[in-house]
């Protein structure tokens, strides 16, 4: 990646933004008509004051329409602005773990400019993605779900390991793949509460809302056609598999990572 590139570059202008005094019902209407994971959080002058996830939404139920964004929203982990570097920005937001950051006008204006994401800077990595193997980058202990698990212990899975998204796996055979978005879309988030409850008896299966076939790789794709799949796609994650078997996971973060160490 050119060292020269700055976040103002790449980064979204104008992005969608949810004021912090606005109901959070609103805020999952938002995620469910974009395929964000986290949006800014603002004031009435368009200051940043916040930002609340996908995972931030789950948390909304029918007993709790009332809940304002300010009451589930958190501090962003990065702040950035549009001069600084892009390979800083990446190791920043790398470091603290989240997929994408928010853009502020200077360090002493936080007036909301932009959001940055890791799917926004994985283009730049692609040149060099053709010197490397999806094996030498993925992760090889994977964690995964079966057909058959229910809906609230894989969004409980996924909550604690702080992932977005699992493989299905049957028989060590990768055959579907399910995120957060599919449980919030298809409005299973609520059963996942009260079944971990003990409300529902017999909560959703992820077979019954699992993607299929998946998109994956062979341990031997370049890892330059891992991130055209990703950007054409707009996935977050890659499996990779051999002989039908699931032997790893690229994730933007994962290819990412590997060209800043």
């Amino acid at each position: 990646m050119e060292r020269s590139k700055k976040v103002a570059d790449v980064m979204s202008v104008n992005p969608v933004r949810v004021k912090e005094t606005e109901f959070a019902t609103k805020a999952r209407a938002l995620f469910r008509s974009y395929r964000y994971r986290s949006m800014p959080v603002v004031d009435e002058e368009n200051k940043v004051v916040g930002v609340i996830t996908r995972g931030d939404i789950i948390e909304v139920t029918s007993t709790k329409s009332n809940v304002l964004v300010s009451g589930l929203m958190s501090t962003p982990r990065v702040i950035l602005t549009p001069e600084e570097d892009l390979r800083s920005a990446a190791r920043k937001m790398i470091d603290a773990s989240v997929e994408s950051a928010v853009v502020v006008r200077s360090s002493i204006d936080n007036t909301l400019v932009g959001m940055i994401s890791l799917h926004d800077i994985l283009p730049y990595f692609k040149e060099a993605g053709k010197n490397k193997l999806a094996k030498e980058i993925m992760t090889k202990e994977v964690v995964s779900c079966t057909p058959d698990d229910g809906i609230p212990k894989v969004l409980d899975k996924m909550e604690k390991m702080k992932f977005t998204g699992l493989p299905v796996v049957k028989d060590g055979k990768l055959v579907g793949i399910i995120t957060r978005k599919d449980i919030i879309d298809a409005g299973f988030a609520r059963i996942s509460r009260e079944g971990k409850k003990g409300k529902v008896k017999n909560p959703p299966k992820v077979k019954r809302l699992m993607k299929t076939p998946v998109i994956s790789v062979s341990p031997n794709t370049t890892v330059a056609e891992v991130i055209r799949i990703i950007l054409e796609h707009n996935i977050g994650r890659v499996p990779v598999v051999e002989n039908k078997r699931l032997v790893g996971i690229i994730t933007r973060k994962d290819i990412i990572k590997s060209f800043l160490l």
